[in-house]
């Protein structure tokens, strides 16, 4: 008897966890058409809201944040990761309320980074010898990605997944 009464519990205790979590499919803190407090400003898709997040993660790096004529040696790596989710964002700007503004903005970043690449800044292949040289083409090339950048975060800051 002591054996059923163990499986009753056990089986009871089972079905409340299940009920509980099929009630709280319901709650009110869900994302349903009539909720507003959960509704985005602006969607432009998973993939958009992760290359915003990004974005805003390469902000944080030291090509943007330390003195140009310092760091633009080494911005290879940012400016790749920059470029890939520029582009996303371009590509994925229809969805937002603000796409044309976003698409002018991405499309001005990666101009920049080409300049940047072409004038031989960074350490990469195509590299320029004498980096002194063209030390001011490089500080201004990296200025106008780090404009751009910093245009694009503030555009897009109301995108969500």
């Amino acid at each position: 008897m002591a054996v059923r009464l163990d499986r009753f519990w056990w089986a009871a205790a089972v079905g409340a966890v299940v009920l509980a979590l099929l009630g709280g499919c319901g709650s009110s803190l869900t994302n349903s058409p009539g909720n507003s407090a959960n509704t985005p400003a602006q969607s432009g898709g998973s993939a958009v809201a992760d290359a915003v997040t990004k974005l805003n993660q390469i902000a944080q790096d030291s090509c943007q944040t330390q003195p140009p004529q310092l760091v633009y040696p080494n911005c290879d790596r940012f400016i790749a990761e920059l470029r890939s989710a520029v582009t996303t964002v371009q590509n994925g700007a229809d969805g937002l309320a603000n796409a044309s503004a976003v698409r002018s903005t991405s499309s001005t970043v990666l101009s920049a980074a080409d300049a940047f690449q072409r004038d031989g800044c960074g350490t990469g292949p195509g590299a320029a010898t004498n980096t002194s040289a063209n030390r001011p083409t490089c500080v201004a090339d990296l200025g106008r990605v780090r404009a751009g950048l910093g245009r694009l975060i503030e555009e897009t800051q109301s995108v969500t997944g």
